[in-house]
């Protein structure tokens, strides 16, 4: 008994010990290791199971406890991890390798291994693999990227337009790219051979392998890169080949491989060789082009030059490279020359423009004159490139010039001449006619005898006829001189018919004729044209109907025949009586000037032949011609027709009006305007519109007192004139706003309503801009904007008449009497103020003999700027009076752009003397009566 005890002792010392040993050697292990029952229920656990899942120290609390609920809770995904370990106990077979991740993100794996025959349980192994994983993601991340990049660079080699190869130290193939061999199948192939199988594969010349064999020893010898050009026969003909063999050293200084290139150069050199022959063609075109050629650089130097600027060869060869001022001194040209044509070009790159100029050369064969032409070229980005200069012979053109302006100044005296002929005549004429007409008018206010009363009739008939004679004559003038312009306006037909039937009336009355007028219904309401001298071909027309018909009617018709699209159509006008009519052979000389039937018609009727020509010569002017029908003692048919377009009411001028009782009037009630005009008589009627709305009007001569004015004293507005003395709009305005800060409005007042005009006065500081002559509404309205809100009204046009035939006109006035100048503006500006139009009249009279003045000091001065001072001053008072024969030539002096030439100026101001006494007489004379 003793010693079995001691044989169990002995046992389980032994049992302890190996007991010891196993839980050593199973601590040992690299993992976490548990042992559990075939239940899952923990034996035993080493000390990197406890570590990981924190488990007590013997790593069971509870040996009942299923182990895979009990650490279940440190998987990320716990449900997943029990049902697969759960799993995997009914099966009752080994596992390994299973994955799972914990809650802190680290990777274990899983060995599951049944132990004998499940009676020994199971042995569950988790080893941390966290690092292995990432490391292997990492060179799987590393190789992928390496394929990108591998397959990038390779996509980029074969993407290159040149061929790219690498050779190893035996001048093998180890990479082409396509487009090097476009096959796929010889690319592969060639890899790992050398120049020679690849030729003779392709069954190509050994010459070329040989060749490349040298150049790349002479690489390698060299140690660096090497160039050659290489001719290959392929299918579409000879390719010239430029290779590259670069040399790529190891650092031991060994050849670690050779990168080859190659550039296809065939289109290349195609492209030069033709380079090369449009170089010759176009020099050979500029050779002979028969002006001077020139190509300059930026910094003035000969790029080209064509031979017939420099003939000798070795001359033009030399220059190239040089600038002007090399060439005249080697060639002993003045250095002048050179300096000028230096300035040309600098002022070609400066200005970005065609830049010309003259040159004059003293030859053996005598001067020479010639046109030089300089044109800067630029790149895209706008930097300067080149200048291409260009030179013409242009002495004979100087000396035909030279003959032309003789003959110009030949035939521009004999123009002035005859118009200060016509003007002296209309002068001389006019006056002594406008004192009988006058005379004429005071006698009819007194008692006559019947008999003196039929005198005095027929002074006035026979004065009147004088003054249309001398008006036809203007006209006749007007047109040979190609001075008569047409407008296109809107205007109605009916009212136009209707206003030649007014005109006429009493004319057709006195003789006892029937004056018809009809307007068909298909004409418009509304045409475009020049209604002022439609009017006046068709009481041309009709007067000379009326004139020559004795007894029966006079009509006057309208019709339409509009265009397909309906926005033109032919206006056909009408004239038909039933005169004493006109004999067949005379029909054709008709319309010539000065022409009548025979003398007897002079003698009973009147007038010059002069009508009908006028009227042919407008109707000419209008595109258009007269057509004549006539039989002898029955009557005469004459027409036109006018190509016009068709327009609508908003074609037709508006009417913008001020009512008297208009609230506008009203708010302008004491604004403060400040007026500066060096015109008494302009003054007067801006200060006249003015005060008909209550403004408060201060007036300055000049802006100098306008600056003074300014100063001291608030404007709402300031109407500033442009061309003043002492200082002139300009800078007075450039004064106030410059120097004085001041913000108040101001508004130019200019007669020059030219173009860049309204452009000018702005940018001078100026808020708006009011041409001269104005009406009373245009200035009252540019008051209002600049000083209230409210907009002036604007009417509509005047609806057209719809009727066929017009309404019989208003009992016929006694003809007025020709004047050479109106007061309806002044009447309108006074509003019907007699004295205000006599006060205006008076100014008028004195600012004319202050100019008449002003002009005979600026020809014995010789002062081009008083002539035009005086011009310019004088234009707008005869616009406001409607002394429109002034106009041209005080328009031509004002706009005068040369110096002084007393040759050309005194005809001119002669002829404006003449029609200011001419108008100043007239004015006097109804004045004094």
């Amino acid at each position: 008994m003793e010693n079995l005890q001691q044989q169990l002792a002995t046992v389980q010392d032994e049992l302890k010990a190996q007991r010891a040993r196993f839980a050593a050697l199973v601590d040992a292990l690299p993992d976490g290791v548990m042992f559990t029952t075939s239940e899952g229920h923990a034996l035993a656990t080493n000390q990197l199971c406890r570590d990981l899942f924190g488990l007590g120290t013997t790593g069971v609390d509870d040996q009942l406890q299923d182990m895979a609920e009990a650490i279940q809770h440190h998987f990320r995904d716990p449900a997943d991890f029990l049902t697969r370990t759960q799993a995997q106990r009914a099966t009752g077979g080994n596992l390994l390798g299973e994955e799972f991740v914990l809650t802190d993100g680290r990777v274990v794996e899983r060995r599951y291994v049944v132990l004998a025959d499940k009676s020994l349980g199971h042995m569950v192994s988790f080893r941390d693999v966290t690092a292995q994983r990432q490391q292997e993601a990492r060179i799987q991340e590393l190789e992928q990227r390496l394929t990108e990049q591998r397959e990038m660079y390779t996509t980029v080699l074969d993407q290159l337009k040149v061929e790219v190869v690498v050779f190893d130290a035996e001048h093998r193939y180890q990479y082409a790219n396509a487009q090097c061999f476009k096959d796929a199948e010889t690319r592969e192939w060639v890899i790992g051979k050398n120049d020679f199988e690849y030729f003779a594969y392709r069954q190509r010349p050994l010459e070329l392998a040989t060749t490349r064999w040298q150049k790349f020893d002479e690489a390698v010898q060299t140690r660096t890169e090497v160039a050659w050009e290489e001719s290959m026969l392929s299918p579409d003909g000879i390719q010239q080949i430029w290779r590259h063999f670069i040399p790529v050293f190891a650092p031991d200084g060994t050849l670690r491989m050779m990168v080859g290139t190659g550039s296809n150069l065939t289109l290349r050199r195609q492209a030069e060789r033709k380079l090369v022959e449009q170089r010759e063609f176009y020099e050979f075109t500029l050779n002979h082009i028969p002006c001077d050629i020139g190509v300059f650089d930026v910094e003035g130097r000969y790029l080209f030059v064509n031979a017939t600027g420099i003939k000798d060869p070795a001359k033009r060869e030399w220059v190239i490279g040089k600038d002007n001022f090399d060439y005249c001194e080697r060639y002993g040209y003045p250095r002048a020359l050179a300096e000028e044509r230096h300035v040309r070009l600098t002022e070609a790159f400066r200005e970005r423009r065609l830049v010309t100029f003259e040159e004059t050369f003293d030859r053996p064969e005598g001067i020479r004159h010639q046109f030089r032409c300089l044109q800067p070229v630029f790149y895209p980005d706008g930097s300067p490139r080149m200048i291409v200069a260009y030179g013409l012979d242009i002495t004979e053109r100087v000396g035909t010039e030279r003959a032309l302006r003789h003959a110009k100044l030949a035939a521009e005296s004999a123009v002035r001449a005859r118009e200060i002929f016509l003007a002296n005549m209309s002068h001389e004429i006019r006056t002594p006619m406008n004192a009988i007409l006058g005379m004429s008018q005071l006698l009819a206010k007194t008692e006559l005898a019947p008999d003196q009363d039929s005198y005095r009739q027929a002074i006035t008939t026979s004065a009147e006829h004088l003054l249309v004679i001398i008006n036809d004559i203007l006209d006749l003038s007007k047109l040979e001189a190609g001075k008569m312009a047409l407008e296109q306006v809107g205007f109605t037909p009916t009212h136009l018919l209707a206003e030649i039937e007014q005109t006429l009336h009493y004319k057709a009355e006195e003789k006892g004729l029937r004056l018809l007028t009809r307007v068909a219904p298909t004409v418009p309401r509304v045409l475009l044209g020049d209604p002022y001298r439609i009017r006046q071909v068709l009481l041309n027309l009709a007067g000379n109907s009326i004139k020559f018909t004795d007894s029966g009617y006079v009509a006057i018709t309208c019709d339409f025949v509009p265009s397909p699209d309906g926005s033109t159509g032919n206006v056909m006008f009408r004239v038909a009586d039933t005169g004493i009519g006109i004999e067949p052979e005379f029909v054709q000389h008709i319309f010539n000037e000065f022409s009548q039937q025979d003398s007897s018609v002079t003698r009973k009727f009147g007038g010059t032949g002069l009508g009908l020509s006028i009227t042919r010569n407008l109707l000419k002017l209008m595109g258009s011609d007269i057509q004549l029908d006539s039989t002898l003692n029955k009557g005469t048919v004459m027409q036109f027709a006018l190509s016009l377009p068709v327009g609508s009411t908003e074609d037709l001028a508006p009417k913008v009006i001020l009512p008297a009782d208009s609230p506008t009037r009203q708010f302008l009630r004491d604004k403060r305007v400040l007026l500066v005009e060096d015109n008494r008589f302009n003054r007067q009627i801006a200060k006249t519109f003015l005060s008909h709305a209550q403004v408060q009007v201060t007036e300055a001569e000049h802006g100098a007192i306008a600056v003074e004015l300014a100063q001291h004293t608030r404007f709402d507005l300031i109407l500033m004139d442009i061309q003043m003395p002492v200082m002139d709009g300009y800078a007075a305005t450039a004064l106030l706003r410059q120097q004085l800060g001041l913000s108040t409005p101001i508004v130019a007042l200019t007669a020059n309503a030219v173009k860049g005009e309204r452009e000018k006065c702005l940018s001078a500081g100026m808020n708006g801009y009011l041409a001269k002559p104005f009406k009373e509404e245009e200035l009252l309205r540019v008051v209002g904007d600049w000083t209230l809100t409210m907009p002036l009204p604007t009417l509509p046009p005047e609806p057209a008449a719809t009727s066929d035939f017009l309404l019989p006109p208003a009992e016929p006035t006694e003809a007025p009497t020709v004047k050479l100048y109106g007061v309806e503006d002044l009447l309108a500006a006074g509003q019907g103020d007699l004295e205000f139009v006599s006060f205006m009249l008076e100014t008028f009279v004195e600012s004319c003999e202050e100019a008449m003045k002003n002009l005979a000091l600026g020809m014995q001065e010789q002062n081009i700027t008083i002539l035009k001072t005086t011009a310019h001053t004088l234009k707008p008072n005869l616009v406001h009076l409607h002394a429109l024969n002034l106009l041209p030539p005080v328009e031509a002096l004002d706009q005068w752009q040369g110096s002084f030439e007393a040759a050309a100026l005194k005809p001119l101001v002669d002829s404006i003397r003449l029609l200011l006494l001419d108008v100043v007489a007239q004015i006097r004379l109804d004045m004094a009566a």
